[in-house]
Parts: C-alpha cells; sequence; structure tokens
C-alpha cells in the first residue's frame, strides 16, 4: 500500500499533537501500620501535561485492592469515601494527605517495615498506568 506524502504528514501531525496523560509523584509514602492493616498513600501529585487526568483505580503486587479516597464532613462527621474518580487539571497539584484525598492500600500480601518500599500503579480513565514507590515511614 502506498501513501502521499500528505496522508503521511497529516498522520505525523496527528500523532504528534496527541499527548499522554504526565503525572509526578512528589513524596510518596506510606505511614507504617501494623501487620495485616489496611495502609494509606500520601503524596503530591501533580499533573505536568496539558490535558486533565482523571484516575479511577490503582494496584500493587503488595495489596490485594487499592481504592482512592477523600475524606467529607456529614452531621458534623468525618467519614471517608471512595472516589469513582480523582480529577487533576493541567498544570495543577492535587495534595494526597491525611483528612483529605488518600490513597486506601487494602488486603496486604506481606507485612512492611520502616524503610520498606510500596510498588503503586494509579490508572487513569484512558487506561494509562502511572507508577511509583512509596516510602514506608514509622508513624
Amino acid at each position: 500500500m502506498k501513501f502521499s506524502h500528505a496522508i503521511l504528514t497529516a498522520l505525523l501531525m496527528a500523532l504528534s499533537s496527541t499527548t499522554l496523560a504526565a503525572l509526578a509523584f512528589d513524596d510518596p509514602w506510606s505511614p507504617l501500620a501494623p501487620p495485616g492493616r489496611t495502609m494509606a498513600g500520601f503524596m503530591v501529585l501533580s499533573n505536568t501535561g496539558d490535558a486533565p487526568i482523571a484516575l479511577v483505580d490503582g494496584e500493587s503486587p503488595q495489596f490485594g485492592r487499592i481504592e482512592i479516597h477523600d475524606m467529607i464532613k456529614e452531621d458534623g462527621v468525618m467519614r471517608m469515601r471512595r472516589l469513582e474518580a480523582l480529577n487533576i487539571p493541567p498544570g495543577e497539584d492535587v495534595v494526597l494527605a491525611s483528612g483529605g484525598f488518600h490513597i486506601m492500600l487494602m488486603e496486604p500480601l506481606t507485612t512492611f517495615e520502616a524503610g520498606d518500599q510500596i510498588e503503586l500503579s494509579l490508572i487513569d480513565a484512558a487506561g494509562q498506568r502511572h507508577t511509583t514507590q512509596l516510602e514506608v515511614r514509622p508513624r
């Protein structure tokens, strides 16, 4: 099959204008928890791309389940709720910290000590994986 120069040029321009989501991680960590207990993930997420990122899922070979959560006040009581998506606008940062947005690391498949690393992939709505390691720190 032979392509014309104009078709190839248009295809290359379309491909070059398509950007993948770019997510940067700053200071990813998790407080040490007793063996077998759910852990949390904290960090600053920065969208360094030019398109919004919607994080919808997570995976770790060291945990059975990963969820993205937020804390909200209902009837004067702080409650944790699972988010369907954590949206990060282009050029913006989202802080994941105690009392706000955070990652829940559930059903641990191993035990951890301070200094260990937790492998974590956050998955966006387009299916792209954004991978980092969280340092386990003492409480």
